[in-house]
């Protein structure tokens, strides 16, 4: 029997996450908003996690169970995309919370009042059990949509536009724009809003905190990949694929944008991994310097007459100097100098709780 049209499909991947998901599920379950249905999808667990969505499943009829044979985060999305009736989606993920129990009754009165496709709220990061808040949305919110600064603190410098949980989709325009999550290491959830902002997505931003991001070190984010400078450059080739498609060619220094902190991000992974190697960062910007849309990015980023519409002028400079060197292949150089920054730590205050994490 086809399951029931709800107003909101709330999509869950699960993947070993015995240790979270009844606070996550609890959290859902307590929301004010009932017109919904609740989308559980066991993507490989190996723990205990699929006994507990049964258990759950059996305790309520909002709640359908669902298989998804391919692993990723990414893929369970998708599959529960798939079978969602809701006219809205939330995506949760399964170590996460929502710290509001009427959260999603402000969003869906939100975008039901505006016509909206993306209601954001702010987040908040759970670090060893305290709560530290995240870089608030109004780091870019108040720039119009289609500004650079809106993209580049949106999806780059505080990166909230980067995350899909936590906030509500308009499901018919992810259908009518064909958007769903491409196969990817990680990071697809980047990339996903991304098409969404290039296919023209009207955003309403709420000041609640309607999210709590678990720091869990097992999690995919978390752990080390090989094919991660592959995974970031398919990134780009994708992104240049879907403004070529959508006629939005002044957008394209969101390509070089992800190019320069992938290539930050894979270094620090590198040098992390093999015991604070320098050579470990050299072998990674060398990589991004091989591909051609890589070079293309930096020589597009050290280029004075290239525009860089960012007003702080911290990123501007670093993303100059930083792009010249790879440029004229100075990886030494430019290894040393990321060595330094990861080491003294002061990458860390470019992130969206920075140091806080100490205090």
């Amino acid at each position: 029997m086809e399951a029931q049209t709800k107003k909101v499909s709330i999509i869950i991947p699960v993947y070993n996450a015995e240790k979270y998901i009844r606070k996550t599920l609890d959290s859902v379950l307590g929301q004010s908003f009932r017109d919904r249905e609740i989308l559980l999808v066991k993507n490989g667990c190996e723990d205990q996690s699929a006994e507990i969505l049964r258990e759950y499943a059996e305790q309520h009829d909002e709640i359908r169970l669902i298989s998804c044979d391919e692993r990723g985060a990414g893929a369970a999305r998708n599959a529960g995309m798939e079978q969602a009736k809701g006219e809205y989606l939330l995506f949760v993920d399964a170590d996460d919370y929502l710290p509001d129990p009427g959260i999603l009754e402000k969003y869906v009165k939100a975008a039901e009042q505006t016509g909206v496709d993306l209601v954001v709220g702010n987040y908040a990061r759970l670090w060893e059990e305290r709560l530290l808040p995240a870089v608030k949305h109004l780091a870019f919110s108040v720039y119009g949509p289609s500004s650079e600064e809106f993209r580049f603190q949106g999806f780059f410098g505080a990166g909230t536009l980067s995350y899909v949980w936590g906030r509500l989709y308009r499901r018919s325009f992810l259908i009518q724009n064909q958007i769903t999550f491409v196969d990817l290491t990680y990071a697809e959830d980047k990339l996903f809003n991304m098409e969404c902002y290039i296919c023209g997505a009207r955003y309403l931003f709420l000041e609640e905190v309607g999210y709590i991001y678990r720091r869990n070190k097992e999690s995919i984010s978390w752990q080390y990949h090989e094919d991660a400078t592959q995974n970031w450059l398919k990134m780009a080739h994708l992104l240049l694929d879907c403004l070529e498609k959508n006629h939005k060619s002044e957008y394209e220094n969101m390509i070089w944008y992800t190019i320069f902190f992938a290539s930050f991000f894979d270094s620090k992974m590198e040098y992390v991994q093999h015991k604070k190697s320098v050579f470990a960062i050299r072998k990674v910007l060398k990589a991004y310097h091989q591909d051609e849309l890589g070079r293309e990015a930096f020589k597009k980023l050290a280029d004075r007459k290239h525009a860089l519409p960012i007003r702080q002028r911290m990123w501007r400079t670093a993303i100059r100097v930083f792009s010249f060197g790879m440029t004229r292949r100075w990886y030494m150089a430019l290894a040393a100098g990321v060595k330094f920054l990861i080491d003294s730590r002061v990458d860390e205050r470019f992130s969206d709780t920075g140091i806080r994490e100490e205090q």
